[in-house]
């Protein structure tokens, strides 16, 4: 992490000051989340989904079946409290108040375990503990990550290009996924299956668009509050004036099979 005198703008892991506008960025990629339903429905017939940290439930509401069913696991109070506020009448998961390293569940309760950009946050070794109880046998977890598209998107990485002379040092979680998979330890306790990835796209209202950026954690977790701002900012002059702006992202999704 950078130096900075004065503390950083947000603490990592901290999503408490931002978990409004981490409930405006994207669902995942329909194709990506489709075809793995279908194959943990092939194996398990229901879906059973865990969740750990839920968030604000971004993912979860990106499953368009009604048959996919199970648990919320988020610490965070601010974050569970916008995932209700955005679906206030979803009844098919089960929110928790529990961490990736110790969920609160039962032993064998899903058959699918989920971490949505969030792997980061936690522990490894203690995840993959963690998960591999609270599912049945040769049950799924899945580490997926739904990025901004910086290679087709031409306005959003312009914004990212202005946040690299702003902070050279700078450290990205989303340039840096492919590493951080490829380093992944299960410690014997779950078998590669499958990589998946797919495109996708989102249109936002412009404040939307810019909040997709406030919810961004790495930045500012590494700079100070008014540089913090001042990216925010220049991000906003950077956004055109019109109805809708369209965005591409890109979910990539590594699953493994417990042993």
């Amino acid at each position: 992490m950078l130096d900075i005198p004065n503390g950083p703008a947000t603490k990592w892991g901290d999503f408490s000051m931002n978990a409004v506008e981490y409930g405006q960025r994207p669902p995942y990629s329909p194709v990506v989340l489709g075809a793995l339903t279908r194959t943990v429905a092939s194996i398990f017939g229901q879906v059973v989904i865990a969740e750990l940290g839920a968030g604000t439930g971004n993912l979860l509401r990106s499953f368009d079946s009604q048959e996919v069913i199970g648990f919320a696991v988020e610490p965070n109070d601010a974050m569970r409290a916008v995932a209700h506020r955005l679906a206030p009448h979803e009844s098919r998961f089960e929110w928790v108040s529990g961490t990736a390293e110790s969920s609160q569940l039962p032993d064998n309760s899903a058959n699918w375990v989920l971490l949505g950009n969030a792997y980061q946050f936690v522990n490894p070794s203690k995840m993959f503990r963690e998960a591999h109880r609270i599912l049945l046998e040769h049950g799924f977890l899945t580490i997926v990550w739904n990025l901004r598209d910086f290679k087709r998107d031409q306005l959003q990485r312009q914004i990212e290009e202005m946040v690299k002379r702003q902070v050279p040092d700078l450290k990205r979680t989303g340039t840096s996924v492919a590493d951080i998979m490829d380093a992944v330890d299960t410690e014997g306790l779950f078998s590669e299956y499958c990589y998946l990835e797919a495109g996708h796209e989102q249109n936002f209202l412009p404040q939307h668009f810019l909040d997709t950026w406030k919810a961004g954690h790495d930045v500012p977790s590494q700079v100070s509050k008014e540089v913090w701002e001042d990216i925010l900012s220049k991000t906003a002059e950077m956004i055109p004036n019109e109805p809708l702006i369209r965005t591409l992202w890109i979910t990539r999704a590594w699953t493994f099979q417990a042993i």
